[in-house]
């Protein structure tokens, strides 16, 4: 009896990665709701908030929509846009995958967090053309860990590094993906 139990354990410990690998599926049809971040914490925090809700239209390849938030004590950014994605998916929990994503940004900045040269404070508006790439590790069929890699450029500075404005920017974003 023992052996018996001590065998049917084995066996369920072997076999059920293998059955949650093989659930990891992204049907056309699926849908999909993301929220991504990262934090600066401190005297000259950061917050980058990151929202997304997409459709899978063939399996693998989804088009959504995008809306993400920068915000620090002294400049606000705000973007809205549609994407694009596609999914390696495999036989494993890990799947890759690929995206890009078209926004209207807009930028509010005063005085006090940039350089002089930009004047008192300012408005500006700018499209973004960001393009990422990442991992999604899924931790069961409905619910994946991401982190992600992206890079954006846009039509005017409306990126900070610092004090000084930049029209580009290289991001590391972690969040979750919720699928139905």
């Amino acid at each position: 009896m023992k052996k018996n139990a001590l065998g049917l354990l084995v066996a369920f410990a072997v076999m059920a990665p293998v059955a949650a690998q093989a659930a990891v599926q992204l049907p056309a049809g699926t849908q999909e709701l993301g929220v991504q971040g990262n934090a600066k914490l401190g005297s000259d925090y950061q917050v980058n908030l990151n929202g997304s809700y997409g459709k899978f239209i063939k399996d693998n390849w989804e088009l959504g929509g995008t809306t993400s938030i920068n915000l620090n004590e002294h400049n606000k950014l705000a973007k809205i846009g549609v994407f694009t994605e596609y999914n390696f998916v495999n036989s494993t929990n890990w799947v890759p995958y690929v995206g890009a994503a078209t926004e209207l940004a807009a930028l509010n900045y005063n005085e006090d967090g940039v350089g002089a040269d930009l004047g008192q404070n300012g408005d500006s508006w700018a499209l973004n053309v960001k393009l990422a790439g990442g991992v999604k590790y899924f931790i069961n069929p409905n619910v994946a860990l991401s982190a992600e890699v992206n890079y954006n450029i846009a039509t005017d500075d409306i990126e900070f590094t610092g004090s000084k404005l930049k029209n580009s920017m290289t991001n590391i974003v972690f969040g979750t993906r919720f699928y139905f």
